[in-house]
């Protein structure tokens, strides 16, 4: 029934979609694109912020359409194609700027919001050659899980880090101190993070310069591989090391709490901020919310859009989506003592470059540039110096 029922829900969905139909007199259709439902519970949630929305706008009909998360790209890029997009819908972050760049969705309509009302990082994964194309939907990060029999107090700093994974292996020299990132699409993902904490940056899009081969970069880049030293990969290799209590620390996101929780009841950890070195720093997640350039009805559009991110129901709709809000008034739906350290992360997250290829340069360069130097192969300056001379070469840029 529920692969008939979403069968169903598509077909009406891309009926209406090209613009989202038009009935009769006042009438108005507004179809709108989504990950297909996490939990019961969040399809209840979507189902009540549509109908709140239609009882303030008589004669408006919101159509969700639901597809599975894994086919969500393909279906909505198909769409685009054949200029048959919806009127608006969900889209992964680092989409954002290659969808708004070659004109497939709309720049949000000025005092639609007001943007200090929202998580800075989290607005910013919708800007674009400085403009503002897509409004938060839901955001997440990673912080610092630590076990607390190992590691009684997290540390706050990159010294810190360093110090304290040395003392516990010093102390078993079959525990690791950390479980470092590898030099994989995940890690280069977390990467820039912990570059914004010695207060860099990856690239100043705007001036069209990669920056990830300066100092900060660097020193981030050997900051994981000097705490290989106090964690050596014949520990962190194996089986779930840190929730096996191989590996005192590690760097994870919300997600994996509740798995931990569940499967590692025995296991006393806490979550904190990311170490850094000079500034407060991390990376985000999540998604955002667009209007498609060939929606008729985009003005109602983007009225539905603020409507899901307000204050008041921006909070179980970021729950539904599997994240936190985005809207700084919003209450994120009740979790464990971790959340406030995710929250607390959050605040200092930085969005991704506003790069078409974004994604391409994470996977395909920073990636095993990381483990190049995390084995040794190269040094860690060597490493992004090549990579970022292959960014200058794939993007065009000049610096």
């Amino acid at each position: 029934m529920l692969a008939t029922g979403l069968a169903t829900g598509l077909a009406a969905g891309l009926t209406a979609c090209g613009g989202g139909g038009q009935g009769s007199g006042d009438s108005k259709e507004l179809t709108f694109w989504m990950y297909q439902d996490r939990t019961p519970q969040a399809g209840q949630v979507m189902e009540k912020v549509r109908k709140d929305f239609e009882k303030a706008n008589p004669g408006v009909t919101v159509k969700l359409v639901k597809i599975p998360k894994d086919d969500y790209n393909t279906k909505l890029g198909s769409a685009v194609a054949s200029k048959s997009a919806p009127d608006a819908g969900i889209l992964d972050q680092p989409l954002v700027s290659k969808y708004a760049l070659d004109g497939t969705i709309k720049e949000v309509p000025a005092g639609l919001i007001t943007e200090a009302d929202f998580y800075k990082g989290a607005l910013d994964t919708n800007r674009a050659n400085g403009k503002l194309y897509g409004l938060p939907q839901d955001q997440t990060c990673v912080a610092l899980f630590y076990n607390k029999k190992l590691v009684p107090t997290p540390p706050k700093t990159w010294d810190e880090l360093k110090q304290t994974a040395a003392q516990v292996h010093a102390a078993d020299a079959g525990v690791a101190g950390m479980n470092v990132p590898k030099g994989d699409g995940y890690g280069a993902w977390m990467f820039p993070g912990i570059v914004h904490g010695a207060g860099g940056q990856m690239v100043d899009d705007a001036g069209k310069k990669v920056l990830f081969d300066q100092p900060p970069a660097v020193e981030a880049l050997q900051l994981w591989v000097d705490l290989l030293k106090s964690s050596p990969r014949k520990i962190t290799d194996s089986d779930k090391p840190f929730e096996n209590g191989l590996a005192a620390m590690t760097i994870s996101g919300p997600w994996d709490v509740p798995t931990i929780r569940a499967d590692f009841p025995d296991l006393d950890f806490g979550v904190a901020p990311l170490p850094y070195k000079t500034e407060a720093a991390g990376n985000i997640g999540g998604e955002d919310s667009v209007v498609f350039s060939t929606s008729k009805n985009a003005d109602l559009a983007w009225k539905w859009l603020a409507f899901m991110n307000n204050a008041q129901n921006n909070g179980p709709v970021a729950d539904a989506l599997g994240g936190f809000p985005v809207h700084l008034k919003a209450q994120a739906v009740a979790g464990g003592p971790e959340q406030a350290a995710f929250l607390e992360q959050l605040k200092v997250a930085h969005a991704r470059p506003a790069v078409p290829q974004w994604i391409q340069v994470n996977d395909e360069i920073i990636a095993p540039a990381i483990e190049s130097a995390l084995t040794g192969k190269v040094s860690a300056q060597q490493a992004l110096t090549d990579a970022a001379a292959k960014t200058r070469s794939l993007l065009g840029w000049n610096s």
